[in-house]
């Protein structure tokens, strides 16, 4: 969603059914719409325990883990409060809704946990505490071993209910570690949970970047002694070499209709700008001169390019069309590295050293031209990359004495260590919102 006046597009109530002067709400039957101030006024939801549709001890179990899960999701996403305890279970709805009226929820979610050997029902629904209005009901079936997916199918549903926008919590991040004493690409579910090792080459791998399908990761890898452009196609577990002249194939990253790739090569000359197709067929040279030219990204219109060049002496933000014409230097006052543009178009985020200081992270308003800090001085912060949804960014960070992957709301809020991972952790990409 292209968001150039820098507010959140919120859905437009369906059918007036009630009116509260303390809670203005709307609803057309199953379906309700609560309007979230975009100056970050959260929602309070109630959620009472899972309930497993029989006591064994493994429904029970997972009862709890996919509540737990769901909470967390919610909590992360930074729309809601979460109120807890229950009810009595033997109380009407009716009565429910009063009891959580009491506690000044919003909403309130339940959900029912049928396990069989091998599949999970979640039969999920939605309330309107002060009308007692079902806001949305749907059952979620999946396998019991991607219990995780489907409860992160729940909150995005959830996310999407109650504020017209996507959740992200299915989606995932991708990242070097070098725990191995190589550096080899990892990949993690937002959350921090599901590591998992892609590659193991043994070799320097570095800077992954997804596609806009999240289908395939691309990298530059040494695997051949040569700093190649590969791509790992996750659904196929397939790997292809696409760019492998002599000398830097460099990521950037891809064009936002995955037909383009705008990287760093330097073909035994100064590393410029270039576009090539998926096959590494180059259509076109950016940039030419005796300058470094860098770390490009797409706009989301496909039309611009954001990179760094060190044409005024050091390392500059620059902005070009795809054409490679109508190039502009985006003003700073340090060494600036790593912009990336933000889903929604009105922002760039990047890294910047000022003198004799640490890198930090900086977000520079397209439209105002203003740019703020969002890291200060916690030692080196570095590679930001933009959630799906653009209100966050993930960075690796050596606050904590190694480089280790960090969120944080793109306000410079909330920051949370991604997870506990051995080793030091480097250029985090965030995926797409993935299929479930």
């Amino acid at each position: 969603m292209n968001s150039n006046t820098g507010k959140l597009i919120k859905k437009i109530f369906l059918v007036l059914f009630a009116l509260s002067a303390c809670k203005a709400f709307v609803y057309a039957q199953t379906d309700m719409y609560l309007s979230l101030s975009a100056t970050g006024k959260r929602s309070d939801i109630a959620i009472e325990s899972f309930v497993p549709t029989d006591k064994s001890a493994e429904t029970v179990k997972i009862s709890r883990i996919l509540q737990d899960i769901v909470e967390n999701d919610l909590i992360l996403s930074r729309y809601f409060n979460i109120i807890k305890g229950d009810s009595e279970e033997q109380l009407p709805l009716e009565e429910k809704l009063v009891f959580w009226d009491k506690k000044g929820a919003i909403t309130l979610l339940t959900v029912n946990v049928k396990l069989d050997v091998n599949d999970i029902t979640l039969g999920v629904a939605l309330y309107d505490v002060a009308s007692g209005g079902v806001i949305w009901q749907q059952s979620f079936k999946g396998d019991a071993v991607d219990y995780r997916l489907l409860a992160h199918g729940v909150s995005d549903e959830i996310v999407r209910r109650l504020t017209g926008e996507s959740g992200i919590s299915g989606s995932k991040i991708v990242f070097i570690n070098d725990s191995t004493r190589f550096k080899e690409l990892y990949i993690i579910d937002y959350d921090g949970h599901n590591l998992r090792r892609l590659t193991k080459d043994n070799k320097l791998n570095v800077v992954p970047k997804w596609s806009p399908d999240g289908e395939q990761i691309i990298y530059t890898s040494y695997l051949y002694n040569n700093p190649d452009l590969f791509a790992l196609n996750l659904s196929k577990n397939r790997r292809s070499i696409i760019s492998k002249y002599q000398g830097l194939n460099a990521v950037g990253s891809f064009s936002p209709d995955g037909e383009r790739i705008v990287l760093t090569l330097s073909r035994g000359r100064y590393p410029n700008l270039f576009l090539i197709n998926k096959s590494g067929t180059i259509l076109r040279r950016m940039t030419d001169g005796s300058n470094i030219d860098t770390s490009p990204s797409f706009a989301p219109n496909g039309q611009e390019i954001v990179f760094i060049s060190d044409r005024p002496g050091f390392p500059q933000l620059y902005i070009m069309n795809v054409d490679g014409g109508n190039v502009r230097r985006l003003t700073t006052e340090g060494a600036c590295d790593s912009p990336a543009w933000s889903p929604r178009g009105d922002k760039i985020v990047f890294t910047m050293r000022q003198t004799k200081g640490n890198y930090d992270l900086y977000v520079y308003d397209l439209l105002s031209s203003k740019i703020t800090k969002i890291t200060n001085n916690q030692r080196n912060n570095e590679n930001p990359s933009w959630s799906p949804d653009g209100r966050f960014v993930a960075f690796s960070s050596s606050r904590a004495g190694k480089y280790e992957i960090y969120v944080m709301a793109i306000d410079g809020s909330g920051t949370r260590k991604l997870a506990e991972i051995p080793g030091s952790s480097y250029t985090p990409s965030w995926s797409p919102n993935l299929k479930k």
